[in-house]
């Protein structure tokens, strides 16, 4: 007797929630590496605050948080949880040199990580605050191979504030360069600096999960590692001597692949002045904008002359793009990294979302489960984006779009300070649905069944049949199925017995049934539909020669099917708990 396992064969078919195509990236993962920079809280140690805002993206996760020889667990959390841990003083990395004090969080799901330091150093009717928060990139998106920002702190607070700068010791002259060791062996580093037009090279040893803390002058432009490293630019105190604000710079450099040639740079409410920096392999690199070459002031810097509304910008090669301002510095994010959907966590009072998204689909931009209506939308000269700064009223959100990829910053103020950066990037592929964190799954059984059967087959493994309803959903299908059989298979396609009018039909158990929806997509074959007389139901053909073009068919015939699970997605639990670290 031949056994089910024998006569019933499955292809189970992944859908990459990353589609690494390109230069893509999401900042979720399961280990993490970072480090404090040293803050002007490591004077006021009794009025400043940092730690970590850790978040699940699935229920039943645990992580673990290890810091200079200890750890802490937290286990079965919900999905969409937040846990804060908070940190000492003593965790910020205040001196040069060698240091024990990286922080590790290993997860046995995918979560995010986010960092946050502030200190208030004025009066206790007004408070003067230094900010700084950034996301911390998992350690599958560090790398070997950086370019770091060539910035000189004497000429960059000259070129804002039109005065030079006031006197700094050595110690606060420069911006600092924090090098993390990501991974448990020794890791040779090469740091390469241009001195009077020689490359210098040096060479240095860090341990297992060490770090060392370096003098970032603008002679300092790459760094290469025999093994993955993390490296922030930083500075304790970039001060914009016109109002006396001091406010702290942290940002977390992406490897060299993470690079990409236009940009659409976002408008910063309450900043009046604004420069481009870029870093490229190429020192030839030009900007563009509007087909004119931006040209460089002496430090280096670019600017826009209208700084009052998004603009495009594109580059001659593959670069990364930075918006600084005194106490901002933002990573603009390329065209090409955009997403579908973010992950935004706040702190202050005052706090929105910058939106890019494309002008004819504008309207579909989602905050959490509703579709955004209170954006004033302004389209962005030259291209089919627009762009809208989004008000937000929860620490914790999530803003998606359906059918395209956007870009999403969050843009803070204290009152004294205005800071922010890109949100957090949780998946790349839009989903008519959400923000998925889970992908779908295709299934194809090998035993053919007619549609009624097929349904009621899908139903059964908690799945419906394949619904390609957009045409990115026909190329996935088309991308995970790719075969070059002479055959035809089921999807949830069929003609209303009443109106004969075509509907997806996504029926599943009651627990995660979809709604049936109207045919908005199609990909038939060259004189299809057939009358509906002659097909109530579509198939898929598996003959990538024929582009896996659909047919009407007689719902009684055999075919197989593909059925396909749909993805889980995100949801955010507006209550976190607070984890204290005590030494």
């Amino acid at each position: 007797m031949t056994s089910r396992s024998d006569t019933v064969m499955f292809v189970i078919l992944l859908i990459a929630s990353t589609f690494t195509q390109g230069l893509t990236i999401v900042s979720y993962g399961k280990k993490f590496i970072t480090a404090f920079p040293e803050n002007v809280g490591y004077f006021y140690p009794y009025n400043s605050f940092r730690g970590l805002r850790v978040t699940t993206l699935h229920s039943g996760t645990s992580f673990t948080v290890f810091y200079n020889g200890g750890q802490t667990t937290e286990s079965s959390l919900q999905g969409g949880k937040t846990v804060f841990v908070s940190f000492p003083n003593t965790f910020e990395v205040h001196q040069l040199n060698y240091s024990s004090y990286s922080i590790r969080i290993t997860s046995d799901n995918d979560i995010v990580v986010h960092s946050f330091s502030q200190t208030n150093i004025g009066t206790a009717t007004i408070p003067e605050k230094s900010v700084q928060t950034h996301v911390v990139q998992p350690i599958t998106n560090l790398g070997t191979d950086y370019l770091i920002p060539s910035l000189n702190h004497s000429d960059l607070i000259q070129t804002f504030s039109g005065s030079p700068a006031p006197y700094w010791s050595q110690r606060y002259g420069s911006f600092k360069l924090i090098i993390i060791n990501a991974e448990d062996t020794e890791n040779t580093v090469t740091i390469f600096r241009n001195i009077s037009g020689s490359v210098q090279e040096e060479k240095i040893k860090i341990s297992s999960y060490q770090l060392i803390q370096l003098q970032a002058n603008a002679s300092l432009f790459k760094v290469k590692s025999s093994h993955k490293v993390a490296v922030i630019l930083t500075h304790p105190c970039l001060e914009n001597t016109a109002s006396c604000k001091c406010n702290m710079i942290v940002n977390q450099i992406l490897p060299t692949e993470f690079q990409g040639q236009n940009f659409v740079v976002p408008y910063i409410p309450g900043i009046t002045q604004s420069l481009f920096l870029i870093t490229s392999n190429d020192k030839s690199t030009s900007l563009f904008h509007s087909n004119v070459q931006l040209q460089p002031n002496p430090s280096g810097l670019l600017s826009l002359s209208d700084q009052t509304k998004s603009q495009y910008v594109n580059a001659s090669g593959n670069v990364s793009l930075k918006l600084i301002s005194p106490g901002l510095f933002i990573e603009v994010i390329p065209e090409n990294m955009f997403a579908a959907c973010y992950l935004l966590q706040v702190y202050s009072d005052v706090k929105n979302a910058l939106v890019i998204a494309e002008t004819g689909s504008k309207t579909n931009v989602h905050n959490q489960n509703s579709p955004v209506t209170n954006a004033a939308w302004t389209e962005i000269t030259g291209t089919k984006y627009s762009s809208a700064i989004i008000p937000l009223t929860e620490q914790y959100t999530f803003i998606w779009h359906p059918s395209s990829k956007i870009a999403v910053y969050i843009l803070e103020n204290t009152g004294t300070t205005v800071y922010g950066g890109p949100a957090i990037p949780i998946n790349t592929q839009p989903d008519e649905f959400g923000c998925v964190v889970i992908p779908g799954q295709f299934e194809i059984r090998n035993e053919p069944l007619n549609w009624t059967e097929s349904l009621g087959h899908c139903t059964s493994l908690q799945k419906h049949l394949a619904c390609p309803t957009r045409e990115y959903n026909q190329m996935d299908l088309a991308n995970t199925v790719n075969t070059t059989e002479d055959e035809e298979a089921w999807i949830g396609l069929r003609r209303s017995l009443m109106t004969t009018d075509w509907y997806w039909q996504r029926q599943t158990p009651s627990t995660t049934s979809l709604p049936s929806s109207s045919v908005d997509y199609v990909h038939w074959a060259d004189g299809q539909p057939l009358g509906s007389l002659k097909g109530l139901c579509a198939s898929l053909s598996l003959d990538q020669d024929d582009e896996f073009k659909w047919k009407s068919a007689k719902c009684c015939e055999k075919k197989r099917p593909v059925c396909y699970k749909p993805p889980i997605y995100f949801y955010v639990e507006l209550l976190y708990q607070v984890v204290y670290i005590q030494l």
